[in-house]
């Protein structure tokens, strides 16, 4: 079956997985994880890409990101993964790639669905081998929301900023955020939606994304018939 292409639709944010190949480790100690932040936030602000948050994980790389131009985004990605590699096979003597395939990317509706995939993100390390709290897990930008430390290179989605008036105000209602946590149901849905490239969404805004584009933007539900598709008006489409 033929891979979809992804859809890139500048000023939206972006949930981005970066896996592994074969579960293989991407880090092996401290240095590791704070180079992959500094090839973040290197290639970021090369490609003009805001970085809202992310959790590293012993195989796995998760980011909410909005691209501000069509091509940012993919470029970013390509000069990650190149320099992110380079770095480790230089140090630990290894040849090769580390990537399970192409990084996924699902486009994500600001409001109540960037919200759910932030709680997603920080609880990533408890459902982990790492089985750590959001609090006490220092991979992740859920220490920078909560005010217990200040990472230079995120920019708050305004869904974060509106959470109060001051920062005490954002924090302590981010934490709250957190803490309700999601249903099973909403777990597996943003699992097989990041799987699979699909919309974070709600109908909506998946139709009004799928009238834009001809890549189908979700799972087809059983037993509805497809809509006809118009021209891409807005979003760019890559391989």
């Amino acid at each position: 079956m033929a891979r979809l292409p992804r859809l890139i639709i500048p000023s939206q944010a972006h949930y981005i997985l970066l896996i592994g190949n074969e579960g293989a480790p991407l880090f092996r100690d401290r240095l590791d994880f704070e180079r992959m932040f500094n090839f973040i936030y290197e290639q970021a602000v090369r490609e003009d890409v805001l970085v809202h948050a992310y959790t590293l994980l012993s195989s796995q790389v998760h980011m909410m990101v909005t691209p501000k131009n069509d091509e940012g985004l993919s470029k970013m990605m390509q000069g990650l993964g190149r320099s992110y590699v380079r770095y480790f096979n230089n140090r630990y003597d290894r040849a090769g790639t580390l990537w399970g395939g192409r990084y996924k990317s699902s486009v994500v509706q600001s409001g109540e669905w960037l919200r759910k995939c932030l709680i997603y993100m920080d609880y990533l390390p408890q459902r982990s081998s790492a089985h750590q709290a959001p609090g006490d897990y220092e991979w992740s930008s859920h220490l920078h929301y909560i005010g217990r430390r200040n990472d230079v290179f995120l920019t708050a989605h305004e869904d974060v900023w509106n959470l109060g008036n001051t920062p005490f105000a954002r924090e302590e209602q981010y934490e709250l955020m957190i803490r309700k946590g999601l249903s099973s149901n909403e777990l597996l849905h943003i699992e097989q939606t990041l799987k699979g490239g699909w919309i974070l969404g709600d109908d909506t805004f998946i139709e009004h994304l799928q009238r834009s584009t001809h890549r189908r933007v979700a799972k087809a539900k059983p037993g509805r018939p497809s809509k006809a598709l118009s021209a891409p008006s807005r979003g760019m489409l890559t391989g």
